[in-house]
């Protein structure tokens, strides 16, 4: 192993904690970032010692990388290999997250999602606070897949890893109780990207909203929640947070919601 691939898989094992005090330091020093709060409810002390507990084992995703690496995967070093190798662990990260979120929805298999659903109202820590079965089940599948696919076509293990540097990110930002976006947000790139407010209803509702980064699938398979850009308006653009974690919005038309997200963008 080289001294560049230390690097990295020390990176990822640190960057979610790393970026969880970072969200969490926004918002207790009340940074104009964390303005547009989603809830205005309070996080209780027992849901911070829990999700803490449960992120200790987060470095797991460095070690499931390790390993795959250790045994020969992964090992080509050019840039198209790099551009390649990220392109790929995100399109596929985002159908098994899809595919296994909904699956461990199942009353089945819920025992190893409801860990993670312990969190109604999300916080930046809620993104390491997972079962120890979910996050292998999460790893394997992800890397497992792609060593597969490394057999064929060789894959770039710097790629991969950046993948999970990113998620790392903007997970843990995914689950904080504030959007950063602007209203203009969903007049293009929201109408793609997930935002904050989405996987908050996600944990508010305990349904619907369960794509990773994008609503592509969500909507393709009618899991999305009607009401998600008409909360996203009324918390960034309004200014108005949910009182309630029960609390719908009615939803409005496209045509409305374009022509707010285009005065927004001129403002």
């Amino acid at each position: 192993m080289t001294a560049a691939e230390a690097a990295i898989l020390c990176l990822v094992a640190v960057t979610g904690h790393l970026m969880a005090l970072f969200w969490l330091c926004v918002e207790d020093y009340e940074v104009d970032l964390s303005r547009d709060r989603i809830y205005d409810l309070p996080i209780k002390h027992p849901q911070v010692r829990r999700e803490l507990k449960n992120s200790l084992h987060t470095p797991m995703h460095a070690l499931i990388l390790m390993v795959f690496l250790l045994l020969g995967c992964f090992q080509d070093r050019t840039i198209i290999g790099f551009v390649v190798s990220l392109v790929l662990t995100a399109l596929w990260a985002e159908i098994w997250h899809y595919a296994s979120h909904r699956a461990f929805h199942l009353k089945s298999l819920h025992w190893i999602h409801v860990e993670h659903h312990k969190s109604r109202l999300s916080s930046p820590f809620t993104a390491l606070s997972f079962s120890f079965t979910e996050k292998l089940v999460f790893d394997l599948g992800i890397v497992g897949v792609l060593a597969l696919v490394d057999l064929v076509y060789p894959l770039n293990f710097f790629g991969v890893a950046t993948w999970f540097v990113l998620y790392l990110i903007v997970n843990s930002y995914g689950h904080a109780n504030y959007e950063i976006r602007s209203p203009a947000f969903m007049k293009l790139k929201g109408k793609v990207i997930t935002s904050t407010v989405y996987h908050a209803l996600h944990h508010s509702r305990y349904t619907g909203n369960y794509g990773l980064g994008t609503r592509v699938l969500d909507r393709l398979f009618g899991t999305e929640w009607p009401d998600s850009v008409a909360i996203f308006d009324r918390v960034v653009a309004e200014k108005k947070p949910l009182s309630s974690l029960r609390e719908k919005v009615e939803p409005k038309e496209t045509g409305q919601l374009d022509a707010e997200a285009g005065k927004a963008g001129t403002a």
